[in-house]
C-alpha cells in the first residue's frame, strides 16, 4: 500500500469512496435523512476539486485502486478521514494516521482534532484520540451528531 498525496484525475473515485463509505458503514449511527444531507447523492465536480486543490489530501493505494483518504488542515484538523466500506478493519486507516500524524509532528502541531462520527469514535479512540463534547454539524440545514475528539502528543 502506498500513502501520498492526490494526483490530477482523482477527486471523482475519491468522491465516491466517501458517498459509498458514509451511506454504507455509517447507517448503523444515522438516519437517512441525516445520510442525505451528509453525503448528497449529486456530485458537484466544481466544488470537490476546489477544495483538493485547497486541503491535499493524503490517499491510500493499493496499485490503481483506491483504499481510503485523510485530511490535514493547517490547524491540526482532521476534516475528511475515510477508508473504503469493503477495506475496514485491514489497518489502512491506521496507516493513514499514522501518516498524518507524522506530518503533524513535521509542522510543529500540537495538537489533532476533528469532529467524529458516532460511527468512527472507536477507531479514534484507539488512535489515542479523547473525546470532548458532543456536537451537532449543520449539513443543508438539518444536524448531524458527532463528537469533538483530540490528540495530543
Amino acid at each position: 500500500m502506498e500513502i501520498r498525496k492526490i494526483r490530477s484525475g482523482e477527486t471523482g473515485s475519491i468522491w465516491r469512496l466517501f458517498h459509498e463509505t458514509v451511506h454504507l458503514i455509517n447507517q448503523a449511527d444515522y438516519s437517512e435523512s441525516e445520510l442525505a444531507v451528509w453525503a448528497p447523492d449529486e456530485y458537484d465536480e466544481p466544488r470537490w476539486v476546489s477544495r483538493f486543490i485547497r486541503t491535499r489530501p493524503l490517499v491510500a493505494m493499493e496499485g490503481k485502486r483506491l483504499l481510503g483518504f485523510a485530511e490535514l488542515s493547517e490547524d491540526g484538523r482532521i476534516d475528511l478521514f475515510y477508508v473504503h466500506h469493503a477495506h475496514q478493519g485491514e489497518g489502512i486507516g491506521r496507516a493513514l494516521m499514522q501518516r498524518l500524524k507524522a506530518e503533524a509532528a513535521s509542522r510543529g502541531l500540537s495538537r489533532l482534532y476533528c469532529e467524529a462520527s458516532i460511527t468512527a469514535r472507536p477507531f479514534f479512540e484507539a488512535m489515542g484520540f479523547v473525546a470532548l463534547a458532543p456536537r451537532q454539524l449543520e449539513r443543508r440545514g438539518q444536524p448531524v451528531p458527532v463528537i469533538l475528539m483530540e490528540y495530543q502528543p
